[in-house]
């Protein structure tokens, strides 16, 4: 018994299909996943060596340094250990302070213009008066000429007057003879003075026009010398603010518009200090007291120095008062903003004290005593610190004298904290 299929059963058996090809697609993807594994896991095998090598070989730091540079470092104040030598170390007071120059100066035109000429550089030295710089002034020198000129014409109108004078004068005395001998009229006479009195008031303005075109050469000429900027003492060039070719406008309006100033010079003859002294030791200080001064940047020199000035101001924010203290004995050696120390010394101990002995001087804040041990914090060239113990003398000013540990020039940490320990990287603050 034939049984009729439909014809839509029919069409859907024949577009069936059967994808053979499917287990051959997913062997590749499966390959291919398992060749980036292997090629990572070589990657990273060679970077774990390498990092290793490195480490062994001391190309990078190990991991427990990595950890110490990356955690935040304790900020500290350090000071300086001193070694002091003769009077100094039985100073009545000890300062710090900048060395600058009695008389300083920059040195700009009086007039707008723009520069022509420098005649300086650093470290040349000048005298009073000597030109620094020069501005352009052509059209000045065309004025002064034009006013030089009309000053001659003045003159040379002055020296025709006086002939014309003379000529009134001799007919005015010729009318006064007729006009006695009745030879000549009234009219005639009056004439004749009148002309002899006109040439002479005629005179008096020419006289005043030349007072006139005198003081306009004088105006010119002091327009055509401020565009020269001399010296106005004797001292060393030690900045140059200008070049050639910029302008300069007085009082310095600032670089948007123009320079201020050409150069800047310093008496580097006479150098003194500008130091600070804290206000509970300022009554120790009086003037023309005797001090020495040592300059960081001359380490193997102690200067003679006298208190020139107190300054009647003190310090409300930092508590101290300016002491002013001129260097006696500077050389070449010395420049204005070196930082140094100063030591106000008494005289009572200048002939007993041993010019020759040196002794180790460190902040009292920097001592710590505990657990029946004195020690300071000293920081070493890596920014970690130790702890050095110390044997200390006298106290004085701030200061104590170290018996042993120290040999000076060391830089200890000022008032530490008591959670520092040895072999800590730190960080120093000002």
């Amino acid at each position: 018994m034939n049984v009729d299929t439909p014809k839509s059963s029919i069409d859907s058996l024949s577009r069936l299909r059967i994808q053979r090809d499917v287990p051959a697609q997913t062997a590749s993807t499966i390959g291919r996943l398992v060749r980036w594994l292997i090629l990572l896991c070589l990657l990273i095998g060679f970077a774990v060596g390498g990092v290793v090598l490195s480490q062994r070989q001391g190309w990078l730091p190990d991991s427990a340094k990595l950890l110490e540079n990356m955690r935040p470092r304790p900020e500290v104040r350090v000071a300086i250990v001193s070694l002091e030598k003769g009077r100094s170390a039985d100073a009545l007071v000890v300062a710090t302070g900048y060395i600058e120059s009695r008389r300083q100066a920059r040195i700009g035109a009086r007039a707008t213009g723009r520069i022509e000429k420098v005649n300086v550089e650093e470290g040349s030295k000048v005298k009073t008066n000597d030109v620094l710089a020069v501005l352009e002034h052509a059209d000045l020198d065309a004025s002064l000429a034009a006013v030089r000129a009309m000053a001659a014409r003045s003159k040379t109108e002055i020296l025709e007057q006086n002939v014309e004078i003379q000529r009134a004068e001799r007919d005015f005395a010729r009318a006064e003879k007729g006009f006695a001998s009745k030879a000549l009229t009234p009219a005639d006479f009056d004439e004749s003075r009148f002309k002899r009195d006109a040439a002479l008031a005629r005179k008096a303005s020419l006289e005043a026009a030349q007072q006139l075109a005198e003081a306009r050469v004088r105006e010119a000429e002091q327009l055509l010398e401020n565009m020269f900027v001399r010296a106005p003492f004797d001292g060393t060039v030690i900045s140059k603010d200008a070049e050639l070719g910029e302008s300069i406008l007085p009082g310095g309006m600032g670089e948007a518009s123009g320079r201020g100033s050409v150069v800047t010079i310093a008496d580097l003859d006479h150098l003194e200090v500008d130091s600070d002294v804290k206000e509970d030791f300022i009554s120790r200080i009086l003037e023309r007291q005797s001090a020495e001064i040592a300059v960081d940047a001359v380490p193997d020199r102690r200067y003679k120095g006298n208190v020139r000035k107190i300054i009647p101001m003190g310090d409300r924010a930092r508590a101290t008062v300016k002491v002013k203290v001129e260097i006696t004995d500077a050389d070449s050696r010395l420049f204005p903003e070196m930082s140094c120390t100063v030591y106000f010394l008494s005289m009572e101990n200048e002939a007993s004290t041993k010019q020759d002995q040196s002794r180790v001087f460190c902040l009292t804040d920097a001592i710590v005593s505990a657990d029946s041990e004195t020690f300071v914090w000293v920081v070493t060239s890596g920014d970690r610190i130790h702890k050095i113990a110390v044997t200390v003398g006298d106290t004085k000013d701030g200061r104590t004298e170290i018996m042993s540990g120290l040999s000076g020039g060391e830089k200890v940490i000022v008032k530490p904290s008591l959670e520092l320990k040895n072999d800590v990287l730190i960080k120093t603050v000002q």
